[in-house]
């Protein structure tokens, strides 16, 4: 796969304290809280900084892709879902002697990977800091490791925040009333976002108009809860995805489906219903679902979490 990257000037997420941008502590604590992924920031183009560029990522075989760079080449999400099929075959060769990955799978892991760039650097700023920063394509950018999705960058600029917020007088700030008001603010950023995306990537697959923005509305959901993990609140992230998710506006899929399960140890797991899926069933020799598949009864769901390291 040829990345699309734009040369570095200096290691991520350095920024000079005489004008660091209210975002950089921001994003910093989410690269603390998270270990799924990391996060990085770039500095802002009209800054009083040097010149923007986006940042070297940790290995110089795995450079940095700008999201716009990315949706401007109409072979990108073809290059990485021939890469995504690499990995899978190599990964599950040991469950049959010959691994086809079928296409479904790769435009699956594809849909889902791409959509966690806006999803989960937004929901995890709303929920840690109340900020929502812009996440159009020219913003953010991102790294991939043997195809899949390791780091997310962000070029800082415009913020929303709430009348409280201690950078409320910052040039970029735009303050909001309240939180309600922000939340509306994230799910309007990540679906334009997650239109464009889908605009290019939606004639590529053979996925449905619900199938896609199903996806759109997991990516937004899994990163609130992945939020909560992070930060130690689950229970707030969960109220902060009704908010955010409200009643499934349209063109989102539904409303938040997080949720508390009990085990038929007495042990709690919070999780969530997917409406989308990622068909790695569709692997030959994949017999164990996922717990948030949706081809997974509520019971079923309960079960699978039983499994997980009896107590």
């Amino acid at each position: 796969m040829s990345y699309i990257a734009i040369p570095a000037e200096g290691p991520a997420g350095v920024v000079e304290p005489r004008c660091a941008h209210p975002l950089v502590a921001s994003v910093a604590a989410v690269d603390r809280a998270v270990t799924l992924l990391s996060f990085r920031v770039v500095e802002a183009p009209h800054s009083q900084c040097r010149s923007s560029q986006w940042p070297s990522s940790q290995r110089r075989s795995a450079p940095w892709i700008g999201c716009e760079h990315a949706l401007a080449d109409p072979d990108f999400f073809a290059r990485w879902r021939v890469m995504v099929a690499q990995r899978l075959a190599e990964q599950h060769a040991h469950v049959a002697e010959q691994t086809d990955v079928p296409e479904m799978t790769t435009a699956g892991y594809v849909l889902q990977w791409y959509l966690v760039i806006p999803s989960y650097l937004g929901g995890l700023l709303f929920h840690s800091a109340r900020r929502v920063p812009s996440l159009a394509p020219g913003r953010l950018g991102f790294w991939l490791d043997s195809a899949a999705l390791r780091g997310v960058a962000l070029r800082p600029g415009r913020f929303w925040c709430l009348p409280g917020d201690p950078d409320v007088g910052h040039p970029d700030a735009v303050s909001v009333p309240d939180v309600a008001a922000l939340g509306a603010i994230l799910r309007r950023q990540v679906i334009a976002h997650a239109a464009r995306f889908l605009a290019v990537y939606g004639p590529q697959v053979r996925f449905g108009r619900r199938t896609q923005w199903a996806a759109v509305t997991d990516a937004l959901d899994r990163g609130l809860l992945l939020a909560g993990r992070s930060f130690g609140s689950p229970q707030a992230a969960a109220a902060d995805a009704r908010l955010v998710l409200a009643c499934g506006e349209k063109p989102l899929t539904s409303a938040s489906t997080i949720c508390q399960v009990t085990d038929e140890h007495g042990r709690t797991h919070w999780t969530r219903r997917r409406g989308s899926c990622c068909f790695l069933y569709a692997l030959a020799g994949i017999e164990r679902p996922c717990a948030s598949c949706p081809r997974v009864s509520d019971d079923e769901r309960v079960r699978i979490f039983g499994t997980i390291n009896p107590a």
